[in-house]
């Protein structure tokens, strides 16, 4: 069924994201749902539980210190032009933020479990640590029914919703990423329970986007909402389209550095943006037109390899008949006088 799923970041994350949530982070130093981050913050939203395997440039730093994390299941988060995530630290150790903390490969496995419906999956890289010690909720050891040896298991992870971004979508919700993507996404988008909230760089045609299917991350029928956001990464990269703004990640980190500068930085760049339109006006308005310009890619890059899926008719066979030789006409025939096929 051609469903029309194209909307406004303000209604996708009114209707679809609500207060109490599982959400699935997306991206990892690239393709990071900023617009997306910042729609959450606008509207308020209350008591999430983020899931995540790594992320960067400050984009949950940012929800959690706008009050809208209370708990997060993480590997890695970092704004790695500031050193640390300073919003998550203050939460942490005022214990207004639960946090359960995992390996990059036990957070990757926990969504692939979630991606395939089953309960828990095992892994090697925890067993031994303080993780298991410290992460009941996430970790446990159990014996191995087949050896007899511990071994660590994950729970599965799965989200009430995914907020990703991409490169291209078409207006159905087939999304299609490329190039280094977001450690999980693919996982982390296809194991939520009521689906994917995507920004995407381009609205393209869905004849266009079945034209190269394996770059599809996401089918239609996983989409909730897509909504059309050039820039919808910044400051983090969108592969091809822009790359990373590391100063504009140090201003922002400076910003969350301090308890007593983060409503500045929350009040003029994100609750005093009416959408993501704007806030792209105040970046160019406030550092200029250069500043976004020197993002663009200046040299592409493509694949050497030329693909052709090609195509086979399968009427080529149409009055071809069925290949046989001496040996399987005798042993058919001495098949049919016992009564076998």
């Amino acid at each position: 069924m051609d469903i029309d799923k194209r909307m406004t970041l303000k209604d996708a994350v009114a209707k679809f994201i609500h207060d109490g949530d599982t959400v699935y982070y997306g991206g990892f130093q690239i393709a990071v749902p900023m617009a997306l981050t910042h729609e959450i913050i606008r509207q308020k939203k209350r008591h999430l539980t983020t899931i995540e395997s790594s992320t960067d440039v400050g984009g949950l730093d940012l929800l959690v210190g706008a009050g809208c994390v209370s708990e997060m299941h993480t590997a890695w988060v970092m704004n790695w032009y500031v050193k640390a995530p300073y919003c998550i630290r203050r939460a942490f150790n005022k214990g207004h933020l639960k946090r359960y903390d995992i390996s990059n490969f036990g957070a990757t496995s926990a969504m692939m479990a979630g991606f395939l419906g089953i309960p828990f999956i095992p892994i090697r890289g925890n067993t031994g640590t303080d993780m298991v010690k410290h992460n009941l909720m996430d970790l446990r050891t159990i014996q191995d029914p087949f050896t007899g040896q511990n071994t660590t298991v994950v729970r599965a992870w799965r989200a009430d919703v995914a907020i990703i971004h991409a490169q291209k979508a078409d207006r159905l919700g087939n999304v299609v990423s490329y190039g280094t993507r977001g450690v999980t996404d693919e996982f982390g988008a296809m194991g939520a329970k009521r689906g994917v909230v995507v920004t995407a760089e381009e609205i393209v045609e869905p004849e266009v986007i079945r034209s190269d299917p394996d770059r599809v991350i996401v089918p239609y029928y996983k989409t909730l909402a897509v909504v059309h956001c050039p820039w919808g990464a910044h400051p983090s990269a969108s592969r091809g389209y822009y790359g990373l703004d590391i100063r504009f990640c140090q201003y922002q980190g400076r910003y969350e550095r301090h308890a007593e500068l983060l409503p500045y930085f929350l009040d003029e760049w994100i609750y005093g943006c009416e959408d993501h339109a704007a806030y792209m006006k105040k970046y160019v308005d406030t550092f200029g037109q250069e500043a976004l310009d020197r993002l663009k890619p200046i040299l592409g890059f493509k694949p050497k390899l030329d693909v052709d899926y090609g195509y086979h008719d399968p009427a080529v066979w149409k009055g071809v008949p069925m290949y046989t030789d001496d040996r399987l006409k005798a042993y058919e025939e001495a098949l049919a006088k016992k009564g076998g096929k």
